[in-house]
């Protein structure tokens, strides 16, 4: 049986904010990973590509067009997850997102909201690479790997006020490099983000 975009690497919940840890926090969630393909997860996008569209194909720019509206969508959410049911969520996810980075993100959304906390501030893209788009046995795949400039970002607590890393359970660091996995699948119109992975590389001033 062949692999599904949903069995693809996966390290969300907040990994693109705190990067993907063992400890059980919302920022631990994975799923196994397919072939050797390189692996390939929720922040605000207030800046655009950091990186010349002129330069990428077509599916390249799409890719990376989903890639911006994924980051949007989640900022929408994560700005006040309490404005939000569980089926909302999801609904604005599916929209740019398959498979498991649907429910962990959604997951993740719903531990704030229950904790009464809320994200504050921006995140600023200060590179993008993406790969030339590859046939699978499920699609067309692109890899975009994004350099993301976290230092004005925050999470607050119902009172406003600023909570601490061992209260929310995870580090947020100034920059974060990340890779998200991105697939048109067969039959479908357009792409969507179906993995989330810590890459390698340098990120930051």
């Amino acid at each position: 049986m062949a692999p599904t975009p949903a069995l693809i690497a996966t390290c969300v919940a907040f990994a693109l904010l705190s990067g993907c840890t063992s400890n059980g926090t919302p920022s631990s969630f994975a799923s196994s990973g397919i072939s050797s393909s390189p692996a390939a997860s929720p922040s605000p996008p207030q800046s655009p590509s950091a990186t010349p569209s002129a330069t990428w194909s077509a599916d390249q720019a799409a890719a990376i067009q989903v890639v911006d509206d994924y980051r949007s969508a989640i900022h929408r959410i994560e700005q006040d997850p309490s404005a939000f049911s569980e089926a909302e969520m999801k609904a604005i996810l599916t929209k740019v997102a398959g498979g498991d980075v649907v429910t962990a993100n959604a997951g993740s959304y719903l531990s704030l909201k229950k904790r009464g906390f809320r994200y504050d501030g921006d995140t600023t893209v200060t590179s993008t690479k993406a790969t030339r788009a590859s046939a699978v046995s499920y699609g067309t795949e692109v890899f975009v790997t994004r350099c993301i400039d976290q230092r004005r970002l925050r999470v607050l607590n119902k009172n406003g006020d600023q909570v601490s890393e061992a209260e929310l359970g995870y580090s947020i660091p100034p920059f974060n490099l990340r890779q998200y996995t991105v697939v048109r699948r067969t039959g479908s119109d357009g792409f969507l983000v179906y993995g989330l992975a810590p890459a390698k590389g340098e990120c930051g001033p």
